[in-house]
């Protein structure tokens, strides 16, 4: 078998528990990334004194802590399932970089709705400070996804065609 060939394989021997925990982390980041817009939705539009506006602020504290929790615990886990897959890039790229990256293209979309949807085009502090991390999150998965599947995932498979030969799926992927 090729190194290739390998990959696929493997797949059937990675323990269920693993994809149910990646599945798990790419939610749990999506979670804190369609929170986010909540906190901000209210925060500073109120229009009477400093009182009323540091209390609307406060009111938003929790659920802002709830979606860093939730976006640092989802990164944090896809994260480690990558060092701890990182040899498998057939897994970690359809268990982690294309989750990853749609998971954060909702959050900037998510973000962006907000902004201009209830906030009428005006960013405050945490509407940035959103949506830099989602971009980023959706930055660095898109890399990672062209690396992977682009540069290192291509070369074993033009590998893999050079010694076995180029090999048809069919139409409907049942192979030939």
């Amino acid at each position: 078998h090729t190194e290739y060939v390998n990959m696929l394989l493997a797949l059937d021997d990675i323990p269920a528990y693993w994809n149910i925990l990646a599945a798990f982390f790419s939610w749990i980041l999506l979670a804190g990334f369609v929170l986010f817009p909540g906190t901000f939705a209210a925060w500073g539009r109120s229009s009477s004194g400093t009182l009323e506006k540091v209390a609307s602020y406060v009111q938003q504290v929790p659920l802002y802590i709830i979606a860093w929790v939730c976006t640092g615990i989802g990164a944090a886990g896809m994260v480690g399932l990558w060092y701890k897959w990182h040899k498998n890039y057939v897994w970690i790229v359809n268990r982690i970089f294309i989750p990853g990256l749609l998971n954060s293209l909702a959050g900037v979309l998510s973000t962006l709705a907000n902004v201009y949807g209830t906030q009428h085009g005006t960013f405050t502090d945490t509407s940035q400070s959103t949506l830099f991390v989602t971009a980023a999150i959706a930055l660095i998965c898109a890399v990672l996804f062209i690396i992977y599947h682009g540069i290192l995932l291509r070369g074993l498979k033009k590998q893999h065609d050079r010694e076995v030969g180029q090999q048809l799926a069919g139409k409907r992927g049942e192979g030939i």
